[in-house]
């Protein structure tokens, strides 16, 4: 139960974290059409909001500078699932010795069972932060440095 919930949290916690930065990313977006429209209106007004229109006209500068290097960033990202198979197969090999290590109970046994037990979970964290965060690397095809 205990793998299960660490492997659940490994899994979860990507796509939660993923979902919120869609939504920030979204909100971001629409804040920065809400502000061209107020800078059309501010400069309608006249002389007399000078100094509010060019504070608008900085924050949206700011705003769609985050949007640009969070869309390159979003470009750049890149998976490597391999590493997951991987894992999936330490798990193919390990899930029956853990199963058989436990009926033996032994002192020995024991020893073994949580020593494969730590070096499954140390290989699931390092199998997903391989997989969501793959090393530099070349770049794609048909794309220039």
């Amino acid at each position: 139960m205990t793998a299960g919930s660490v492997v659940a949290a490994a899994v979860a916690t990507p796509l939660v974290s993923g979902i919120m930065q869609v939504r920030t990313g979204d909100r971001l977006r629409a804040q920065v059409a809400a502000n061209f429209d107020l800078v059309d209106k501010l400069r309608e007004r006249g002389s007399d909001w000078q100094q509010e229109t060019h504070d608008v006209e900085q924050l949206l500068r700011r705003q769609i500078a985050r949007i640009k290097v969070g869309d390159a960033a979003e470009l750049d990202r890149r998976r490597e699932w391999s590493a997951l198979l991987v894992v999936a197969f330490l798990y193919l090999i390990g899930a029956p010795l853990l199963w058989l290590l436990y009926q033996v109970d032994q002192w020995w046994s024991w020893v073994l069972y949580w020593t494969l037990l730590i070096f499954l979970l140390a290989m699931t964290v390092a199998g997903f932060d391989r997989a969501l965060h793959p090393p530099a690397g070349d770049p794609p095809a048909g794309t220039s440095p």
